[in-house]
């Protein structure tokens, strides 16, 4: 008998095929081992703090300055970057919008799948006519009075965010303080429309 025929031959087409399993099983067991670790990274790729969980506006409670009633409805099929307002709209605010104004220019070819919200703080302030006469495009609206309207300032909890991001569901996903740098938002937004497909 002759030590070929001991030792068996080995088929390299079966090491081939052990390798592609091999390096096709790799990234299962790699995301196996993180997610069962929970492994998060260290920092985001977002600008704005995520809202966990997201929190859903409520169905009703929101009027447009002038007094009628906004249903949430008509809010719906949109991205909103909703800026929340306390008080008159004075030369902060007004600062403000003129930057979510060019957040939204920037955004080029999507700005149509945008829109922009003040949520006025007092809508009998005089001053909001003359910004509904500078933002034509600009949805003014206010938090009724009672039980609806503190559930709309609940879900747009004004306390140390100043903007918020909406999706076309109705859900408050991300927010950003008062000074919030504009690239980053529009860098956000622009992430969030082009891997979205609803709005």
């Amino acid at each position: 008998m002759t030590a070929a025929a001991i030792v068996p031959i080995r088929n390299p087409a079966h090491r081939a095929i052990l390798l592609i399993v091999a390096i096709f099983l790799l990234p299962f067991a790699l995301a196996f081992g993180l997610y069962w670790f929970e492994w998060r990274p260290a920092t985001l790729g977002n600008h704005g703090e995520l809202v966990q969980p997201p929190r859903a506006l409520p169905e009703s409670g929101l009027r447009h300055a002038d007094g009628r009633p906004l249903p949430t409805a008509d809010l719906r099929g949109k991205w909103l970057l909703v800026q929340a307002g306390e008080g008159s709209c004075a030369i902060n605010c007004r600062r403000d919008l003129q930057q979510m104004r060019q957040v939204q220019v920037a955004l080029n070819k999507e700005m149509g799948r945008l829109s922009r919200v003040l949520m006025a703080g007092d809508p009998a302030d005089p001053a909001l006519t003359d910004l509904q006469r500078s933002y034509p495009d600009l949805l003014i609206a206010a938090p009724s009075r009672g039980q609806a309207g503190d559930a709309w300032r609940k879900a747009l909890d004004g306390t140390n965010y100043r903007f918020y991001v909406v999706d076309p569901l109705g859900n408050v996903m991300m927010r950003y303080t008062e000074n919030a740098d504009p690239q980053g938002m529009r860098q956000d937004l622009e992430r969030l429309l082009k891997y979205s497909w609803v709005g």
